[in-house]
């Protein structure tokens, strides 16, 4: 009886190991950079991948994506509040973008800018994509 058991807890441990593995292969959750990020992103066509960088909406300024919509598109964005959250304090914004096109490299440029003012941006970042 002992044996068997065993064998039954065994078994449930494979399974649940070999579920996990699939879900690690085999789903695209996407890869995360930041603004310290440097290099060169190498995707293939269908990959997802996210790029967060800090920002304070507070002030007013946000990040606005510039990129070629016929190789990348923009899938969601969303904003994280840095923890605690205290009246004023920043955050981070999240891009996430999936790779439509193929064979050749872009890139991603943001600008930190208040959309209302008609003066630089106050700071840019910029990724290089290559798309496989």
């Amino acid at each position: 009886m002992e044996k068997n058991k065993k064998i039954l807890i065994g078994g449930i441990v494979i399974i649940l190991l070999a579920i996990a593995s699939y879900f690690s292969f085999f789903t695209n959750d996407g890869k995360i950079y930041n603004e310290d990020f440097t290099g060169a992103i190498f995707l293939g066509k269908g990959d997802t991948f996210k790029i967060s960088l800090k920002s304070n909406p507070t002030t007013g300024y946000q990040w606005n994506a510039d990129f070629d919509e016929t190789l990348i598109q923009l899938v969601d964005t969303s904003y994280k509040a840095d923890e605690p959250q205290l009246m004023g304090s920043g955050g981070t914004e999240i891009f996430e973008f999936k790779v439509i096109g193929s064979s050749t490299d872009t890139s991603i440029k943001f600008s930190y800018a208040r959309p209302w003012e008609s003066v630089p941006p106050i700071d840019e970042k910029s990724f290089e994509i290559k798309i496989k």
